[in-house]
């Protein structure tokens, strides 16, 4: 005979799927078992877990940053197998049919009653979150923003909408402390041993052999070429972001303002250009950082970034994911060395004036130029 009990009860399982970004560093998957929510009577034995299978992160869902929580409703029958599944959420990015799809492979315990199986109506949550091991870099949404500006320089017009794809950005600039220990793991790239053609004879020139300056480890790395850069990056198992990666992070999703913080500066916000004063680096995430939680988009160094420069991009740029120069940016990573012509940096520095500070302020050098205000941060993808 098959008992139905119709009383639909939440089965706090909590299923957190975690979307693991690199591969072995991670924070494993995990599930949660909590019982003290449960509505339950002396006759009834809830169902238990025998093989719950996880849902797989979709990639829709990763590569638009998408989290949640979904919420299935579910029958278990009397052999443990979950039917009539449907979803009581709309996340959307293919979420709610990841976990259906785990749900429906997963075999339970049946609940009873007086020690018989019974089918029982269940709720089941299962938590999407992506997780990363670095708590150095910030997650930036996916989404779309103004980027460019119509006051500015003619090869900030138009301003035109752009949609970025979800990725991590480091929260500081690549420290003198952080460049030693590349350069360490890559002789290849120290001051005296980097090859002619990816410097221009001044090559971490502030430095004693391989040395940084003495108390300046948390200062920004200066005098570092694009090509430089970018070996750090990928060594790194990251990269440079694109120009409008860059923009986006610096904005915050905040449209409109000249600076990160809005439309005005003062000493108290960067550090920039001061007549008749000592003018160098400071360490990094010596201001306030922006609503995003990044430090130094505007001031102390200037940035690199992935893109090589063309003073008309902005008239045609493409609306996803932009960037100049290369057909992708996968081939940009793995042809840098062949690069020639000027690549982009952004965000000003402690040598330029407060206007070369502004979030839409566009600059650039040639990839094996290094100078005194030139560094970087990098960003991540979000990726299986």
């Amino acid at each position: 005979m098959r008992f139905i009990l119709r009383k639909t009860l939440i089965l706090s399982i909590c299923v957190i799927i975690t979307g693991i970004l690199i591969p072995n560093i991670g924070r494993s998957d995990s599930i949660n078992v909590d019982n003290h929510n449960l509505v339950t009577s002396p006759q009834i034995g809830m169902p238990k877990i025998k093989n719950l299978v996880k849902p797989i992160y979709p990639d829709e869902a990763r590569k638009a940053g998408k989290e949640g929580r979904v919420l299935l409703q579910a029958t278990i029958n009397i052999d443990g197998i979950a039917e009539d599944i449907k979803a009581l959420t709309e996340l959307g990015f293919g979420l709610e049919a990841a976990a259906i799809e785990a749900l429906k492979n997963s075999v339970f315990f049946p609940a009873t009653s007086n020690q018989k199986p019974i089918s029982i109506d269940v709720r089941i949550p299962y938590e999407f979150k992506l997780t990363f091991d670095d708590t150095d870099m910030v997650l930036i949404p996916a989404g779309e923003f103004q980027m460019g500006s119509n006051d500015g320089d003619k090869e900030e017009k138009p301003i035109h909408t752009v949609y970025v794809d979800a990725f991590y950005i480091d929260k500081y600039e690549v420290t003198n402390a952080e460049y030693k220990v590349f350069v360490d793991a890559n002789p290849e790239w120290g001051r005296d041993k980097i090859p002619p053609a990816f410097h221009d004879g001044y090559y971490l020139i502030n430095w004693i052999g391989n040395d940084y300056p003495v108390g300046k480890e948390n200062h920004p790395v200066v005098y570092v070429s694009w090509y430089a850069a970018m070996a750090y990056a990928k060594w790194a198992g990251k990269r440079l972001p694109t120009e409008a990666e860059w923009e986006k992070a610096a904005r915050a999703d905040i449209e409109g303002q000249k600076y990160p913080w809005g439309n005005t500066i003062d000493r108290a916000n960067a550090n920039y250009y001061k007549d008749s004063e000592d003018n160098e680096t400071l360490p990094v995430g010596s201001f306030p950082p922006n609503t995003f939680g990044l430090y130094d988009m505007a001031g102390n160094v200037r940035e690199w970034c992935l893109d090589v420069f063309e003073a008309t991009f902005y008239v045609n740029s493409p609306k996803e994911n932009p960037i100049a120069g290369f057909d992708s940016i996968e081939k940009a990573t793995s042809d840098f060395l062949k690069v020639k012509k000027n690549c982009i940096l952004r965000g000003g520095s402690w040598l330029n004036i407060p206007e070369k500070l502004r979030v839409s302020e566009r600059a650039s050098r040639l990839p094996n130029a290094t100078n005194p205000n030139d560094g970087f941060r990098c960003v991540k993808n979000i990726k299986n």
